[in-house]
């Protein structure tokens, strides 16, 4: 999973030097500098650079200084529990006493910033139960204050590169400068294992989801912090009011959502960006993996396990730790895409651990094939079985945030603060009422359209007619020649034109059915694709079949849809209209043209029959394939708000392995840490087309 936000940085521009605003209602804070107009919080501070070298805390509006978080767990054994490096970014009047600051809090682990290279794995077992044992919590000295804690901070502990791999630390940090010079506080961690905390960095593990959890229970009063690992004062948070907005994008929206879950005292609401529900549901789907290797999160794990290392040029790691990403990798890699342990203790959708106690305004690209919408999904239906409030904004983007973009009238910006404003301050301004259940942005003009919910009850069944001499026996033989002759013909410009690629495959690697579907038909929801298939590779796991459904205009022209390449960077740019920041940009997400559009896809095991949607369901099935014989298989395919435009129909696709999810050449494969390669035999399946049924949630 790639760190997108920095290709961000460049564009989005930070806001400094703001002027306390004009006209603005102070009645709900009565004796604080905190300024409110329009239901949500005016500029009031200057932001400094924290990267200027001749920085000081004496000439900021903002106070920045490093806390060490302790833990109750110790993860690198050494007796003592680990201490999370947390940045604090404090307003000096919530310091100073003049009122309590909300808190804003991005747990991302690319905080820290990314080592060079990955973790060294040993080739040790290592037992995942070695963790739960007793550790020593430290002898606290005297409190000193955040004002004291800022006038000793050294602007090294924030601004640094990693050693070694030269990463900047903190690469996100300006993207919150707006909510900090409107009276927000901002905070800043990595979590256990990261560069600069102790412990191991236990990627998708609950420990890694506690030591973020402990820093909310800091902010909340019921935690310690240090001045540093080797400095036992302690500094507490009596500046904050008690309220902490969680904020993160991919694997940072995935531990807002981790902590959620916990029901963690002072959390009032999260906004993930893009945020993993599942890991096993980021890595798989219905039973098969869908990337290259099986294992992953070993491999995320030990690329920000600075904190493993035991000296600062990253040079010597603990030996245990190789050991726990060896343990990690061949484990997931002997699930092989099935539902296994490894898997269910990094799930953090099942219904008899959600204690969540917050709101939650979820954002998720629909362009996204990074993490997918199914996520999002997820996460709606948890905080509605928790009866908490949940709002869902759907965009045409893919794997990004949306700051700068125009949602429902507004930019996303001022509709942020709005929301921070209420839950984290208490300003009354409607927006809980106000807004709709889902906003989703429409793939035909842009237009965020407002739904009730998401995910339509009315199915309708549309006639399916098969493409000219359809293929019933499908094959991967040749799918990885085409796959890479193709990709380095076309390069960057396949992205431009994905569904190309897919529909210029011939037979017998594909089957093509046409669906005739009313143009000006909206989809809501996950479609689903039923058939029989039959395969004679009955020993083997982890044979991938992948459904694909592409929209096709009925004349073959061309026409303009946002693309899987498509991106704030693709986009055009004007200033802020009146009522807006000077100079805040905005940004107009841009549509290319293509013979065709993928809308929504599937993938899933010839080994996993007859299974359903739930995720838990797609565990080991020895026997799941008979030789010959045919087994109901469904394609629960990701969720979508999708329109049918006039003169449209909708196509659907069955092959073998997706190239874009699981590169399988004959020639070229990865090898997996356990198991046969794929990509040593070639595999087919046949298909019984009186079977084949689809069934598309429509919005009456």
């Amino acid at each position: 999973m790639k760190k997108f936000f920095a290709v961000l940085c460049a564009l989005l521009l930070c806001l400094s030097g703001f002027s306390f605003a004009e006209q603005v209602d102070a009645a709900a804070f009565p004796e604080s500098p905190l300024r409110v107009k329009d239901g949500m919080l005016q500029p009031i501070l200057t932001v400094s650079d924290f990267r200027d070298p001749a920085y000081s805390n004496e000439k900021s509006d903002i106070l920045r200084f490093c806390v060490w978080v302790e833990t109750d767990n110790d993860t690198d054994f050494d007796g003592l529990a680990d201490l999370v490096k947390v940045f604090v970014q404090l307003p000096r009047a919530a310091a100073e006493g003049k009122y309590k600051a909300a808190v804003l809090y991005d747990p991302t682990p690319y905080n820290a910033g990314e080592i060079s290279g990955e973790g060294t794995k040993v080739k040790v077992p290592f037992d995942y139960e070695d963790f739960d044992h007793a550790c020593e919590k430290r002898d606290a000295e005297e409190n000193i204050t955040a004002l004291e804690a800022a006038a000793e901070a050294d602007p090294k502990q924030w601004n640094y590169a990693v050693p070694n791999g030269g990463e900047k630390s903190y690469m996100y940090a300006e993207d919150y400068n707006p909510l900090l010079a409107r009276g927000f506080a901002l905070v800043l961690a990595a979590g256990i294992g990261t560069y600069g905390s102790e412990g191991f960095e236990l990627c998708g593990s609950p420990l890694e989801r506690d030591s973020h959890k402990c820093v909310v229970e800091w902010l909340a009063g019921d935690r310690r912090a240090f001045v540093s690992p080797k400095d036992y004062r302690t500094v507490d948070a009596a500046w904050c009011n008690g309220s902490v907005a969680m904020i993160g994008a991919s694997y940072g929206g995935a531990l807002c959502y981790e902590v959620a879950v916990t029901g963690v005292k002072g959390l009032k609401t999260i906004v993930p960006y893009a945020g993993i529900a599942s890991w096993y549901s980021y890595s798989n789907s219905q039973g098969v993996c869908v990337f290259n290797s099986a294992s992953y999160t070993d491999f995320l794990a030990g690329s920000y396990s600075g904190g493993t290392f035991l000296d600062k040029e990253l040079e010597i790691q603990d030996r245990r730790y190789g050991s726990w990403l060896y343990q990690v990798a061949a484990d997931e890699a002997a699930a092989n895409g099935d539902y296994a342990p490894i898997w269910s203790g990094m799930d953090y959708t099942r219904p008899e651990d959600n204690h969540i106690n917050c709101s939650a305004l979820i954002v998720q690209g629909l362009q996204d094939y990074n993490v997918m919408t199914v996520h999002a999904e997820m996460m709606v239906r948890a905080f509605q079985q928790a009866g908490r409030t949940v709002k869902l904004v759907l965009h045409q983007d893919g794997h990004f945030p949306i700051y700068g973009l125009m949602v429902n009238g507004e930019i996303w910006d001022n509709l942020l603060n709005r929301w921070l404003s209420y839950h984290l301050y208490g300003v009354e301004n409607g927006i809980v009422d106000s807004m709709p259940a889902v906003l989703a942005q429409s793939n035909l003009d842009g237009r965020f359209i407002a739904y009730d919910r998401w995910g339509s009850e009315t199915v309708i069944a549309p006639e399916i007619t098969p493409e000219e001499n359809v293929p019933t026996r499908i094959t991967s033989e040749g799918l990885g020649t085409y796959a890479r002759e193709t990709m380095e013909t076309l390069g960057a410009l396949l992205a431009d034109n994905l569904e190309g690629f897919f529909r210029e495959m011939k037979a017998p690697l594909r089957a093509f059915f046409t669906l005739q579907v009313p143009g000006g038909t909206t989809l809501s929801g996950s479609p689903e694709v039923h058939v029989k298939l039959a395969s004679d590779f009955e020993d083997l796991d982890g044979l991938m079949v992948s459904a694909l459904l592409f929209d096709v205009p009925d004349d073959g022209s061309l026409f303009d849809a946002y693309r899987l390449s498509g991106s704030l960077l693709s986009a055009t740019v004007s200033k802020a209209e009146d009522g807006y920041d000077e100079d805040m940009p905005i940004f107009h997400l841009v549509q290319k043209d293509g013979s065709a559009h993928l809308v929504t896809a599937a993938w899933t095991d010839l080994q996993n029959p007859g299974v359903g949607s739930n995720p838990s369901d797609y565990v080991f099935q020895e026997t799941g394939l008979e030789a010959g014989v045919y087994k109901d298989y469904t394609f629960y395919m990701m969720p979508t708000v999708y329109t049918l435009a006039e003169g449209h129909h909708l196509e659907l696709c069955l092959l073998t392995w997706d190239p874009y999810r699981a590169f399988l050449d004959e020639n070229e494969s990865p090898e997996p840490a356990e198991g046969p390669k794929l990509a040593d035999y070639n595999y087919s399946f046949d298909i019984d087309l009186d079977s084949l049924k689809v069934q598309l949630p429509v919005v009456p």
